[in-house]
């Protein structure tokens, strides 16, 4: 039997070599760094026309880019060219192959063959989807011509030892994926491995073996290369919306236009729990709260996923609390803080949608760096909540290993070890593609068993999604508009989700909504005709971006008079027109200022930042001459709306006390300026609800709603403990009202919640319905109150409906003191409301959580009655011995006889000594797992497995 398993695994184990043959590849796009214009007219087959460089433009360097159809291993171009000879060539002109224009690599070497007129230039296969042909500065000083240009691949044929042409085991589609992955990997080199989990641009894939590419986009609030694609509300926006179908709805759109552009991932949702409003990337988050998070960024995977697409969830785990708002920088969060709060939307997308990637964060899990971290990449994300994806590094994040940050690795071929052994198998940086990196894998210095399992997850992701058989990543064309991208519907679409985000704050003897038939509005601020769509935002196509001054131009009568004025910078703090601003508001009738962040596309230079992404503020006050320039406009006594176009919250402490009406249209997408002026003037009538929470002063951060009981006084002893205006908070232009809250225990431990709202007021509008609960007494400190659910509703005057919730045991459980999950009877209070509800920062605190005001929120009590957990049963499964190696697997089961889902972990003990790596799993009541541990088939030792409670000995 045993020489029989070796034959077999001998047959699986073919030699490959390969036959080289050569085609031609169609040239997709082209650009130059001069007369870019007559740039296609040296790829368009037609030797009359070319493209030249004159005399003028050699002083400097100068060069042209193509895109070739399909990523290949380039390996000869065919030059035609006029005005240089093949001997002058070499000394002119550097090429460059690569996959990621960004990230060109080192020039080939090449020789030249041919004549003067028609040269080949031959060099070893390199794979790219993009040739640069760089012409050096100085080499040359009589202009030149390129009449054409020819691109020539390696196309290659498996072949086994003996010359025949395989049949390569791996794409044949009927095989189990498993057995497809092993099949492959038994072909690949470790040179091909790290070829694998390069990543430029998207994973480059293994053209002679078949392995396909598979092309990504940031797509955070639409599909961020290139230029032309429609520009969404940022994720924060959405998160105002509190609408599930409409952020699904969304994500599809955003799909579409990513299908069209034949792209696969998107490196998108931001889950991230966003708890300090100083960090900048606030903005990519759909709030501070874990439970909108998952079920806003769990809507955006179901809309995207639903066009035959790859998310990316990130920034896996604990990214959104930094110390001090600085980004990536670790403020120690316990794994009880984690698991309560910062894991949970990971947990619920993880479970309830195919997630087929994820990216890891810059932060640290237990005081370690998340790059290596195993305890949660390995043991939680995949063993607990059973992720069968890839793991994608943020960018840089594995070389941060090294003295560039964190010190836990010496240099990269260290990290790399790190990294792999934590799972990560795509890294955006420059840590798996280093030279010495791989050769370190070439030659034995990187732990293999680690880097074949960081290919398994990438190749089983890609055969269980058929990409070996229908692939359809195609390289970007970055200077293409593509069919489809902007459509009418999508900006409609971009149009309504701008307007469900806003979020009215303030709104003083009911100014608004404005009259259109005013005589005279001023229009100020550096934001009022300057729209900032948010980071991860396309180049900018002209006219794409609507500001607020051009929505109100649009939207008023012709009598009305639209003064502009900007006033100041977003930024800068030097010259400024802050007293033409007065003037400008002294002379109408009302004043609109629009004031906030300036955070916008990459491709906009010349400005500087105040939110995104590395872009964290010390201080709350609206950024440069802009807090004075409120300041200064309202002190004219003229009714002044603040329109608050930014990424976070702010400090409007002033400004509430100043201003008349309060609105914030976030980094609203392109279609803002529009959707703005359609709640200023009634035409929308806002719905908009905080998703985080706004603070009277930066002193309190961190603030957020779902806080824990302190051991002392809330307040400072300069200022009150109370938020400016609460999470979940929002005016519209009617009244709701809440009464017969319903609260039933079912017998299966299910809770059931039902309250009416009605429209009382003489509007058609939106209202977001909000369940909170609160723990009144449990085996350990719990949060104040949380957020379990809500319904966007839409009501016409005097209509009523009822909303309805259902509670499971899970969403009323803690974790007790041994950090068991569980249920616990007893009192849960139990408030739906319009907002999250008012409490008294003193003692007894929950006991005064509710709404002051009986018809903006109903509360109960609940005596729930029932309890749940989980109970571990133990026991050896079965034992399997290996015939190829010395070892026996010892199956260990795991079954919860319990009423709970629960996590645990099995250790093994050998003599009473721990050996190996714990094993986590997360299972349901009557849930079993089958755990392998392997073991010496000689062991003569005792052996035991436990879990936290049982021990079963083998």
């Amino acid at each position: 039997m045993r020489n029989k398993m070796k034959w077999m695994l001998a047959i699986g184990l073919l030699s490959c070599s390969a036959v080289m043959a050569q085609q031609q590849s169609d040239i997709m796009s082209v650009s130059a760094s001069v007369n870019a214009e007559r740039a296609v007219l040296a790829v368009d087959k037609n030797v009359k026309t070319m493209w030249t460089l004159p005399s003028q433009a050699l002083k400097a360097e100068q060069w042209l880019m193509f895109t070739i159809q399909q990523p290949g291993d380039v390996c000869e171009l065919d030059l035609q060219m006029q005005g240089i000879n093949k001997n002058d060539l070499k000394g002119l002109l550097d090429i460059y192959v690569t996959y990621d224009p960004m990230n060109l690599g080192d020039p080939v070497d090449y020789q030249v063959s041919g004549n003067d007129k028609s040269m080949k230039v031959k060099f070893t296969p390199k794979y790219g989807a993009h040739v640069k042909l760089n012409f050096k500065s100085g080499k040359a000083d009589k202009p030149f011509s390129l009449k054409e240009v020819a691109v020539f691949l390696t196309e290659k044929v498996l072949t086994d030892s003996k010359g025949k042409v395989t049949d390569r085991p791996y794409m044949d589609a009927s095989l189990p994926v498993d057995e497809r992955v092993e099949s492959l990997l038994a072909a690949m080199t470790p040179a091909d491995k790290m070829e694998l989990i390069r990543e430029g641009w998207g994973i480059p894939g293994i053209p002679h073996l078949y392995v396909p590419p598979i092309t990504k986009v940031e797509a955070v609030h639409g599909f961020s290369y290139g230029s032309g694609a429609t520009i969404f509300p940022q994720a924060l926006a959405m998160g105002a919306t509190w609408n599930r179908q409409l952020t699904e709805e969304v994500a599809m759109a955003i799909g579409d236009e990513t299908v069209i552009a034949n792209t696969k991932q998107a490196w998108s949702p931001v889950l991230d729990v966003a708890q300090d409003a100083r960090w900048g990337r606030c903005e990519e988050t759909f709030g501070e709260d874990p439970v909108l998070v998952s079920q806003m960024g769990g809507a955006w995977i179901k809309g995207y996923q639903s066009k035959g697409l790859f998310t990316t969830p990130k920034h896996f785990g604990g990214h959104g609390a930094p110390l001090g708002g600085r980004d990536s920088h670790d403020i120690g969060l316990s794994e009880r803080e984690m698991r309560e709060v910062h894991l949970v939307p990971f947990r619920h997308v993880i479970r309830n949608y195919d997630c087929q990637s994820l990216m890891m964060a810059y932060s640290d899990y237990m005081g370690i760096p998340i790059a290596k971290s195993t305890e949660l990449l390995q043991r939680i994300l995949r063993q607990e909540w059973g992720f069968n994806g890839f793991i994608v590094s943020d960018c840089g994040a594995i070389g941060n290993l090294t003295a560039r940050k964190h010190y836990t690795a010496k240099d990269k071929i260290e990290a790399a070890n790190q990294a792999l052994a934590a799972g990560i198998a795509t890294n955006c940086g420059d840590t798996y593609n280093n030279k010495e990196v791989i050769q370190a894998a070439k030659d034995g210095r990187i732990n293999m068993e680690n880097l074949d399992n960081v290919c398994r997850t990438m190749l089983a992701t890609m055969f269980r999604n058929e990409l070996f058989e229908k692939n359809p990543c195609k390289p970007l064309d970055w200077n293409k508009i593509y069919p489809g991208w902007n459509s009418d519907s999508h900006k409609a679409m971009a149009h309504r989700a701008a307007c469900e985000s806003i979020v009215m704050l303030e709104n003083k003897d009911n100014l608004l909504p404005l009259s259109k038939e005013l005589r005279t509005i001023a229009v100020l601020g550096p934001g009022a005709d300057d729209l900032q769509p948010g980071d991860y935002t396309p180049k900018l196509q002209p006219g794409q971006l609507k500001s607020v001054l051009t929505g109100i131009k649009a939207a008023v009568s012709k009598q009305t008079k639209v003064l502009y004025e900007k006033g100041c910078d977003f930024t800068e703090t030097g010259m400024t027109d802050i007293p033409k601003a007065v003037k400008t508001a002294s002379q109408a009738d009302v004043v609109v200022m629009v004031l906030g962040d300036c955070s916008t596309s990459e491709a906009t230079k010349d400005v500087r930042k105040t939110c995104g992404e590395n872009n964290d503020l010390a201080t709350l006050v609206l950024p440069g001459k802009q807090q004075e320039l409120l300041e200064a406009v309202c002190a004219t006594g003229k009714p002044v709306i603040l329109i608050l176009q930014a990424g976070r919250p702010y400090d409007l402490l002033k400004a509430s006390e100043m201003c008349k009406a309060i609105l914030v249209n976030w980094l609203p997408g392109q279609e803002g300026g529009p959707a703005t002026a359609d709640v200023l003037f009634g035409d929308y009538n806002p719905g908009g609800r905080l998703p985080m929470t706004f603070p009277r002063h930066v002193g309190q951060l961190p603030l957020y709603y779902n806080f824990k009981t302190s051991g002392r006084r809330y307040e400072y002893v300069d200022m009150e403990y109370y938020p400016l205006y609460r999470f979940g908070y929002g005016l519209s232009y009617t009244s709701f009202e809440y009464s017969g809250l319903k609260v039933q225990e079912k017998p299966n431990g299910n809770v059931t919640v039902e309250a009416t709202v009605k429209n009382v007021g003489g509007r058609a509008g939106d209202e977001v319905a909000q369940l909170y609960v609160t723990d009144m007494y449990a085996s350990v400190k719990t949060r104040v109150m949380e957020l379990k659910d809500f319904a966007r509703i839409h009501l016409n005057p005097g209509e009523s409906k009822t909303v309805s919730f259902e509670l499971t045991p899970y969403d009323l459980s803690l974790l007790n003191d041994h950090m068991d999950r569980v249920v616990e009877k007893g009192e849960f209070k139990i408030c739906v409301g319009g907002m999250s509800p008012d409490y008294k920062a003193n003692n007894e605190i929950k006991h005064s959580v509710g709404y002051s005001d009986k018809k903006k929120g109903v509360s109960g009590i609940l005596n729930y009655t029932h309890e749940f957990g989980a109970d571990f049963d133990l026991s050896v499964s079965k034992v399997e011995e290996n015939l190829l190696n010395d070892q026996k697997t010892v199956w260990v089961s795991v079954k919860n006889g319990g009423t709970l889902m629960d996590t645990g972990k099995v250790e093994m003990f050998v003599d009473g000594k721990k050996m190996g790596d714990a094993i986590h799993y997360e299972l349901g009541p009557g849930e079993e797992k089958l755990i392998p541990f392997k073991l010496s088939k000689d062991n003569k030792q005792p052996v035991a497995f436990t879990t936290k409670y049982k021990m079963v000995a083998l």
